[in-house]
Order: C-alpha cells, then structure tokens, then sequence
C-alpha cells in the first residue's frame, strides 16, 4: 500500500512541477505579452518571423531616410520659393522705379536688390543636421561667400565691384570711344577697333549708309575698320549707321543724320560748304555719339559682362578678370586666382547639379535630389541682385546716367526670364515631386509594415485574456493538486488500521 501511494506521490509531484512551468510561463507571456522566449519555440512559424522581422529592420531604415530627405526637401523648398519671389519683386521693382537716388547713389530698385542679395546669401547657406543643403556633395562647406566679401573683396581679393571697375576700364578705354580709333585722312573719316584680337569694347559689326556723295567701305582688316570718304557734300536726310556689338552678346546701333542746322541735334552732323567741312563736322559728331553711347549701353553691358566674369565659372573653372594693369589698354582676360579673387562658390562643381544628394528609400531603389547655388537660374539671381547692389550713381538728372540705369535694368530683367534655363520655379517643382516620391513610397512602407506587424502578433503576441484565463484554471489545478499532495503525506499504516 505505501509502495502505491509513494507512486502516486511522485507522479502528482511531477504532473505538479508541469503545471508549476505552465503557469511560470504563463505569467511570462502575461508580463512580456510575447507566447514563446526564444525563435526555437515558434516551430514552423520561425521562418516567418526571421524573414518578417529583417524585413521591418529594412523598412525601418529606408523610413528613417525618407523622413531626413523629406526635411532637408522641405528647406530647400521652402529657401528657393523664396528666391523665386525675389525674382518677381525684383523685376517689378525695376519697372515701377524710376531713377530717383534714394540714398544718393542708387535707386530704390537697387537698395531693394541689396536687402535681397543678403537674404539669398543666408538662404543658400541654410544647414539642416550640420549639412549645408545648396553646396552639392560639400555638405561641410559654406557653399556661398558672405554678401560684403562678393561685393567689396576681402584684403587682397577682388570683389564684384572691383571686377565692374577693372572691366569698365577695359571696355571703354583711356579715352572714352570704347576701344575705337577714329580719326581724319583728308575727306576720309575712318572708325576702328583699337586692337586685334581684343575681347573688350565695341565691335564693328556692320555699317549701313544712306549718304549721297560718301563712299562707305567696311568693316574690313583687323583690326576691323570702317572709311566714310566725303566725294562732295551729301544731301540732308542722308543717314549713317554703326551696328556695333557690345561685350555681353547684345548689341546696339549709332547712327547719324545729316543736317544743315547749326549746331546740330544729337545725333546730327551739321552739312559744311565742302567735302572737308563735312568730314570734320561728321568726326566730331561721330566722336560725341560714339561716348554718348559707350557712357550708355557699353558701360552698362560692360557690367553684366563683369558680373559674368565673376559668378558664372563651369566645373573646374575659375572666375576671369581683366588681364592688367594696365586695364585700359588691355586685350584679354586671365584666371583669377584664390589669391587675389573672392570666389563666390565654394561648393560641388560636378554635372549632376539638382541631384546631388541620393536616398535609398526602397530595395533597389535610389531617388536622387537637391539644388545648388551655382544653378543657372539660382546663381543668376543671386548675381542680378549682386549686380544692381553694386552699381552706384552720381546725378539723378544726368540723361547718360539714367539712360545707362534703364540698360542696365533692361539687361538685368532679361536674365531673369531665364529663357533657355530652368527658371527657379521649376527647380521648386522638381522638388515638390521628389517630396511626393517620398510620400508615395513611405506610403506604401507603412502599409507593409502595419501588415508584417500583423502577421507578427498573430504569431509571437500573447492574448491577455486567453493567457489569464489559463493562469486562473492552471492555479485552482494547482491548489487541488497541492491539496491532494498534502492528504498522501499523511497516510500511514496506522491510520489505514
């Protein structure tokens, strides 16, 4: 009889000691919410929660990604429709304001352009996360020279308008004829260029000419030149005109009428009693119109030119100056060096501007995006606004003075078209898209990742009420069993007697 009971005992501390795991596993599954500890306990369902889980450890990366790209996105965006609305005000500024010297020496139009220079400066070297966002891959660089450095250099280097005096100088020369010659031989009036090969000043383009008794041959040679040769004296009415090419690819035309009044209007030459007469009357009149016009159109397209030299250099370029001094005679340009020349830009100057900056945001899927400031459209904002900044003037009713303003705004609202370049807008779209992309994408991860989560709880997640129900039946078998124990201890074989 104690033989069976002892058997018994034993089988009832062991069913006891399953029942006591059962119900220290199941407090675990209630404490962790999870059913099992351990992969190996997941049976055939341990495949699919390696594979789920290195999935949602994937997605969890190309979200993190996609939510950095979407805020750097965002300032960039938000930096650049700023700009774009400082193309506007710019270009609406120029037209409504006239050449009235609010501050002495410049236009309201222009200290408006300088309050945007410096605005766009600070934008295009916004950071986010310690990445400078407008320097292409130099995200640990300062893409854009402070606004007082471009304009007014730092100690050795030249500025901007260093870069408009020193060109100024070459193109409209010692004497002010726009590196042209003129000059009398007899009855012949003859007009050249002043060097060959030379990229400042005027060039002769072409001549046009309506003079009776004036054979007009050229422009010929080279350097090229013109002869206007007075046979007699030429009708009243006749006209003369100079197609001359200026330095920023525009072009402008001089042209002289001939008269009998004394003094002539401008752009008249007074008709003498000979052929000698005329021709001198012609040089005179030729020679005012001519530095009318290089106080005018030249001097203005002189510095776009500059301000060309100075901000537009492609990849691996450098900015180019004025090969002096001497400035006034010389022929050609030079490369500037980080020496004696404030560089404007000191970011990426690779091909892949607008996408320099790649996000991997799917298995096998990269999305390339960004915006520099060496852009056409950005840099040439940035230089418009520069460019008018700098320009000073002296005498609001000075008629060369405003007539060089109003070229100058003409030529500054034509860049700004950006014809034949993305305009700032479209760089803004462009961006915009890439933002929906990242949208669209991290759409579709939420999704299979709210779904994988799914599959995972089903599999690994324990049910809180499945769990304590089992805990409360697990403790009434375990009280009973308890009790049951504690009655065989008692027996013995005086008590059965």
């Amino acid at each position: 009889m104690q033989i069976s009971t002892l058997s018994q005992s034993l089988a009832l501390r062991n069913s006891i000691n399953d029942m006591r795991a059962q119900f220290d596993d199941l407090q675990r599954q209630l404490s962790t919410g999870l059913k099992t500890d351990s992969y190996a306990k997941l049976g055939t369902n341990r495949n699919t929660v390696l594979s789920l889980t290195h999935q949602l450890g994937q997605l969890s990366t190309y979200t993190n990604t996609i939510a950095k790209s979407q805020m750097r996105i965002e300032v960039m965006s938000t930096s650049l429709s700023r700009v774009n609305d400082i193309v506007s005000e710019t270009k609406t500024s120029m037209v409504t304001s006239g050449f009235d010297l609010v501050n002495g020496s410049q236009t309201g139009a222009q200290v408006q352009a300088a309050m945007s220079f410096d605005e766009m400066v600070n934008l295009l070297n916004l950071q986010v996360e310690d990445r400078y966002l407008f320097g292409g891959t130099e995200t640990q660089t300062r893409p854009v020279a402070l606004p007082d450095e471009i304009q007014n250099g730092s100690g050795d280097e030249a500025g901007l308008k260093q870069f408009i005096d020193e060109r100024a100088q070459a193109d409209l020369g010692a004497d002010g004829l726009g590196r042209l010659t003129l000059g009398t031989a007899g009855t012949t009036v003859t007009l050249a260029e002043d060097a060959d090969p030379s990229v400042f000043g005027f060039k002769i383009a072409d001549v046009q000419s309506t003079l009776t008794n004036a054979n007009v041959t050229g422009p010929a040679g080279s350097p090229a030149g013109v002869d206007v040769e007075f046979t007699d004296v030429p009708a009243a009415g006749g006209k003369i005109s100079f197609e001359l090419d200026l330095p920023d690819g525009t072009s402008t035309t001089v042209t002289l009428t001939a008269t009998t009044n004394s003094p002539p209007e401008e752009g008249e030459f007074t008709i003498g009693g000979d052929a000698a007469t005329t021709s001198a009357n012609f040089q005179a009149a030729l020679d005012t119109s001519l530095k009318r016009e290089a106080n005018v159109s030249l001097k203005a397209a002189s510095a776009v030119e500059a301000a060309n030299n100075f901000f537009d250099y492609e990849a691996g370029g450098v900015p180019q100056r004025v090969d002096g001094p001497p400035f006034d005679s010389a022929t050609g340009l030079r490369d500037a060096t980080a020496d004696d020349t404030v560089f404007w830009y000191s970011g990426d100057l690779g091909p892949n501007a607008g996408k320099d900056f790649t996000a991997q945001i799917d298995d096998g899927r990269q999305l390339s995006y960004g915006a520099r400031a060496d852009q056409d459209s950005i840099r040439d904002t940035l230089k418009m606004s520069a460019l008018l900044s700098a320009v000073e003037y002296n005498d609001a009713e000075d008629a060369e003075q405003r007539d060089s303003y109003r070229e100058l705004t003409a030529r500054a609202g034509q860049v700004l078209n950006f014809e034949g370049t993305q305009s700032v807008e479209s760089i803004v779209t462009n961006l915009g898209l890439a933002s929906a992309t990242l949208e669209n994408t991290q759409n579709r991860h939420d999704a299979t990742m709210a779904t994988a989560n799914e599959i995972l709880g089903d599999i690994q997640n324990a049910d809180p009420y499945e769990v304590g129900v089992k805990l409360t039946t697990l403790e009434t078998q375990l009280q009973a069993s308890y009790q049951v124990t504690a009655m065989l201890s008692q027996l013995s074989l005086v008590n059965f007697i």
